[in-house]
């Protein structure tokens, strides 16, 4: 609060400024109160205001009051200031006509200042040191959110065992693996077809079938090439190699020749004459390796 000492003649006039509260914070609103203590006789004017700074607010909504005093007579005005500045920021002038009978003056307000703190106003006290991070007390609700996560992770346990358990129990077993068919069982189920088919095929496909039943059967009993020999190279072969019966082998060769006949030269025979080759051909089973000859 300041104040001043004016006279108009004989009139004395005291100016005061007060603000409330005497410092603000940033942006908060702070009240500007201008009083005159006018002597008898002594009428006041509308106040006025300078210019304020860009960094301080004014409300001049109020109205000024004024009320009677012994001696005289009081006038105030409040006007609401606000402070975006830190620091001090001067007040703009305020200045007051005064009349006293004929003659009229003006009067000013003595000049004030405006502190603004960074503080906010629960702060403007005894700050408190700091004590860390607030540790607050679990809630009701804490414990049930704590047991509901709890139990989620025990049922997605309990599930991720019993998935595991069961994939075990129906991994399948290791296959056990068959003994290989023996050769003669291959080429009766080859022939034993040709025999249903024979109606329905031509001469040529039938012998050419035959061909590679023996030719198979052959390889598997002897070991010698015979899918990748001509006729004549695989009756070669058979005469040198070991444990080949030679009735057999006879008979062999007779039903490839025949089958080369059919293949190559397009010979096509009596259907009688081609079932006796399908029956030689049956026969072989069994006696291609046998006592040497």
């Amino acid at each position: 609060m300041v104040e001043r000492d004016e006279a108009l003649g004989e009139t004395r006039i005291r100016l005061r400024s007060e603000l409330a509260p005497a410092r603000g914070t940033l942006g908060d609103r702070v009240s500007w109160r201008l009083t005159a203590s006018l002597g008898a006789g002594a009428q006041a004017g509308p106040v006025i205001v300078g210019d304020a700074p860009r960094s301080l607010e004014i409300d001049t909504t109020r109205a000024p009051l004024e009320r009677s005093a012994q001696g005289g007579s009081v006038w105030s005005r409040v006007f609401v200031v606000r402070g975006f500045d830190l620091g001090p920021i001067e007040l703009p002038r305020a200045a007051l006509p005064i009349r006293v009978a004929a003659r009229a003056d003006t009067v000013e307000f003595p000049r004030d200042t405006l502190f603004v703190d960074s503080l906010t106003p629960a702060a403007s006290g005894a700050i408190r040191p700091d004590r860390g991070p607030i540790d607050p007390p679990l809630r009701l609700v804490d414990y049930i959110v704590a047991a509901f996560l709890a139990t989620l992770v025990v049922v997605a346990i309990v599930a991720m065992i019993g998935l595991w358990i069961r994939g075990r129990s129906r991994r399948p077993l290791p296959g056990i693996e068959k003994p290989p068919e023996p050769a003669e069982a291959v080429l009766r189920r080859a022939l034993d077809a040709l025999q249903v088919e024979f109606p329905a095929i031509p001469r040529d496909v039938f012998y050419e079938r035959l061909s590679l039943a023996l030719r198979a059967y052959a390889a598997a009993v002897t070991g010698v090439p015979a899918p990748d020999l001509t006729t004549s190279e695989l009756a070669s072969e058979l005469s040198r190699t070991p444990r080949v019966a030679e009735k057999a082998r006879d008979d062999l060769i007779a039903a490839l020749r025949r089958a080369d006949l059919a293949k190559f030269a397009r010979f096509e025979d009596e259907e009688a004459e081609a079932r006796g080759i399908l029956r030689l051909a049956e026969s072989i089973a069994g006696r291609l390796v046998g006592a040497a000859a």
